[in-house]
């Protein structure tokens, strides 16, 4: 951790996602700095998302994934959601994922991320029993390389010029988990 990081004073949990989750989706979903690490090329609007809110497959293995919200836990209550955490291209057969994580802009360089990543893999490993857990990260995105490799993630491999991104293409590196 740097001295810029401050460690998590209460702790986060993962919850399901809901109607009222709206809003943080079309933050995060709409957040340009996250997209040239995403597949998304235009704008969502909150009716898209609220409707997908409604309409959310919480059945990770039909869906193929899952998108849970982390919050932080004050007793019986709960704050403000802090951000989201993915694991998709779920596949039950070779017990694999792939993880994505967003943290709202105020909410960085708290700890947060790294105990997502931690709850994520519990999660993954206990409940979903998958075997193992990948991340895609570009070449640019030095603050997720770092957090994958303090969550214990080790490079797996390198995809070179694999993604297009602001006006040229990047290198992807792969990142990997062993949970069992």
């Amino acid at each position: 951790m740097s001295t810029h990081d401050s460690v998590i004073s209460a702790p986060i949990r993962l919850r399901a996602l809901e109607p009222d989750d709206a809003d943080l989706l079309y933050v995060a979903d709409n957040d340009c700095d996250v997209w040239p690490g995403s597949e998304s090329v235009a704008p969502y609007s909150q009716h898209m998302l609220r409707e997908y809110a409604l309409n959310y497959d919480a059945d990770p293995f039909s869906a193929g994934q899952i998108r849970l919200v982390a919050t932080i836990a004050e007793g019986r209550h709960e704050s403000s959601p802090i951000g989201l955490l993915d694991l998709y291209e779920i596949s039950p057969l070779h017990a694999h994922a792939w993880v994505g994580i967003y943290v709202r802009p105020e909410m960085r360089r708290r700890g947060y991320a790294l105990e997502m990543l931690r709850l994520a893999a519990v999660y993954a490993s206990s409940t979903l029993r998958i075997n193992r857990l990948g991340a895609r990260v570009l070449d640019s995105n030095e603050a997720s390389m770092k957090l994958f490799s303090r969550a214990g993630y080790r490079h797996c491999g390198m995809l070179p010029q694999w993604h297009f991104s602001r006006g040229g293409f990047e290198d992807m590196h792969i990142f990997c988990i062993d949970l069992h």
